[in-house]
């Protein structure tokens, strides 16, 4: 566990995460957490993405070309064939504020329930 997590997280919740881990038969976690995250998911996506300076969007559209730059070769081949560049530009960058979305609602307890 890294030392940002352990800050985070008391030690005396370990003993009961791993016992919810022992006692979650495979897939059955998914079927708890997906009706959360889904409902979550579909609000994020009916509002406006989170605010962010003009810093952190420049960032977000540099991060989404160092990872269309870093696709395998036989991905980039295949939609090169097809004049997507920009749709998937704009779904990575997408993609990318979804998870920072994540982040926040997670950091400021909104997802408290997973």
């Amino acid at each position: 566990m890294d030392e940002k997590r352990k800050k985070q997280n008391p030690e005396w919740l370990d003993e009961f995460e791993d016992l919810a881990n022992e006692q979650l038969t495979e897939g059955s976690a998914c079927a708890q957490v997906h009706p959360i995250i889904a409902a979550w998911y579909e609000e994020i996506m009916d509002g406006d993405p989170p605010e962010s300076r003009d810093a952190v969007w420049q960032a977000l559209h540099c991060l989404t070309t160092e990872v269309l730059i870093d696709m395998p070769e036989s991905v980039t081949k295949a939609l090169d064939e097809h004049d997507v560049e920009e749709d998937l530009a704009n779904w990575v960058t997408e993609l990318l504020l979804v998870g920072r979305a994540f982040q926040i609602a997670l950091d400021n307890g909104r997802l408290d329930d997973l």
